[in-house]
């Protein structure tokens, strides 16, 4: 992938703990476009190759520098989520232009985690904390969930203003109180509208009402040991 470590901004990709161990993050296949795969780079860029990661084009200008995890949805082409260290991000042409939309998450915009209704692309959550060490370590950990909504139509994918004046709320009812609890990793049911998932060092927790309140899943929840890890990723598979 000699592409990838060639591209311009390469230079300054930084971990900032360890700043010669930039890594890939996440990596997302378009779920409208067919050889659209996009890389986060943690930390320094969004990359995006359009022939399946052969070749890859570089990050652009006002886009998200710190992306932990990115999405597309079925229903919107051109239209990309990024939660960021920096923030919460929304591009509606593939990545070719951004919105920062950061309003109402007050000082919990350091993003990990996000998840769109399988059902309703315009329903986000995204787990938030105030900085790292608050949401990785447990000797400091405080964290909520947000989300946002609109029950307005589906914009066109070239008009890029069409979140604006939507803003963030806490999503809380039913999770664990913040303090004590590791940034969540959050994913939604594919197959069920409205329906959301969020693991974290106090278990694991459901919604099936588009992330206005949870309850926590009957399962087993592992080793005690298990209470103070960071859950770092989470799957909801399809049935057969």
């Amino acid at each position: 992938m000699n592409s990838l470590n060639d591209l311009k901004s390469s230079s300054s990709w930084s971990f900032p703990p360890r700043p010669w161990t930039s890594h890939v993050r996440w990596i997302e296949s378009d779920k409208t476009k067919p050889g659209y795969v996009y890389a986060a780079i943690e930390a320094g860029a969004l990359v995006q190759s359009h022939d399946g990661g052969r070749t890859w084009i570089d990050r652009v200008q006002g886009g998200p520098y710190d992306t932990h995890t990115l999405t597309t949805h079925k229903k919107v082409p051109g239209r990309l989520y990024s939660a960021a260290g920096d923030g919460y991000f929304e591009s509606y042409d593939y990545g070719q232009n951004w919105k920062r939309l950061v309003a109402g998450l007050s000082d919990y915009d350091y993003l990990f985690s996000l998840a769109v209704d399988s059902g309703n692309p315009q329903t986000v959550i995204v787990s938030a904390s105030q900085w790292p060490a608050k949401a990785y370590s447990l000797e400091d950990a405080e964290s909520v969930v947000y989300r946002k909504t609109s029950s307005s139509p589906v914009k066109d994918t070239d008009d890029n203003n069409s979140n604006d004046k939507e803003e963030w709320k806490l999503a809380s009812d039913g999770l664990p109180k913040p303090t004590g609890t590791l940034i969540s990793d959050l994913a939604a049911n594919p197959r069920i509208a409205g329906t959301f998932y969020a693991a974290n060092n106090r278990g694991i927790f459901c919604s099936t009402d588009s992330g206005s309140s949870w309850k926590m899943l009957d399962v087993v929840q592992g080793p005690k040991e298990y209470l103070s890890q960071h859950p770092w990723d989470l799957a909801v598979i399809e049935d057969a």
